[in-house]
């Protein structure tokens, strides 16, 4: 293998790791509970969303025949930080277990037709209040789509959908008890521009690797082209890269040791040099 393949294996290298670092998972990074930031800058931020009432949507399901039975569903949702319901909101009932902070609740009741000759008659029965999730366990999906509320054994999902209009709150899927998805519309869940530059550590990681390829296209052309330095010599400061392990651990050792000098072997002993090391 020649000198100029080894050198175009270690730049083609190079040029990928600093294309990996340049082009990191695309992944919307969690800010708070209700923003997260994409490596580019743009996210997502709920919190204009963010309100002293809570959004509302009702389930109703027919379980009996004729109207005689319903089976109903009120989910309440407040995102970015988590709220306490009031108290005109939550009855205290004694099947409730969403009397403390929480962003999801979900109030569940039966209506029953005590009269299948007027529609009028229903009775609420049968009433229990589910704590669904809190912002303090909260995650966004990679790509931002939903936000995740652990509730363990079970999750609930509230998908963002970008919408020109007022904030709605919508149920999306109840078909799996322990994944409970709704949906919240609101234009505030449109991808936007949140941070103007990059990252300080993603710009460092960038002047690095440029620094580093700059370095050794210089060094390499200038010992092989100038020099005329083959095989591994072409390298630049070849001896230094070499000797580093070893500086390294020595400064280390020298570290450790309080900064004194390793104690002298049994031995004649000569007259220092005024301007080594050891005469410091």
């Amino acid at each position: 293998m020649d000198v100029s393949t080894s050198f175009a294996r270690l730049l083609s290298f190079i040029l990928l790791l600093v294309i990996l670092s340049v082009n990191a998972d695309d992944v919307c990074v969690k800010r708070s509970a209700c923003s997260c930031v994409f490596p580019n800058g743009t996210g997502i931020d709920l919190s204009p969303s963010a309100k002293n009432s809570v959004y509302t949507s009702v389930n109703t399901y027919e379980s009996k025949q004729n109207g005689t039975q319903l089976d109903m569903s009120v989910y309440f949702y407040h995102p970015c930080y988590d709220v306490t319901l009031a108290a005109d909101v939550v009855k205290p009932e004694a099947n409730n277990t969403c009397k403390s902070y929480l962003s999801i609740c979900r109030h569940k009741f039966t209506l029953i037709n005590t009269n299948n000759k007027t529609t009028d008659t229903f009775v609420r029965n049968g009433e229990a209040y589910d704590f669904l999730g809190s912002a303090n366990l909260s995650e966004f999906a990679p790509n931002g789509s939903y936000i995740k509320y652990a509730n363990l054994p079970s999750y609930s999902y509230v998908y963002l959908v970008c919408a020109e209009t007022d904030d709605e709150f919508y149920i999306k899927d109840l078909t799996e008890p322990n994944e409970i998805k709704l949906q919240f519309f609101s234009r505030n869940a449109c991808l936007r521009q949140i941070d103007s530059n990059r990252s300080v550590g993603s710009t460092l990681l960038i002047i690095f690797f440029c620094f580093v390829i700059f370095y050794l296209v210089l060094g390499i052309g200038t010992k092989k082209f100038l020099m005329g330095a083959t095989g591994v010599e072409v390298i630049p400061n070849l001896m230094f890269w070499t000797e580093l392990p070893l500086l390294v651990k020595d400064g280390w050792a020298f570290l450790i040791s309080g900064f004194r000098l390793p104690s002298r072997g049994p031995g004649p002993t000569t007259a220092s040099d005024p301007n080594s090391y050891d005469s410091i």
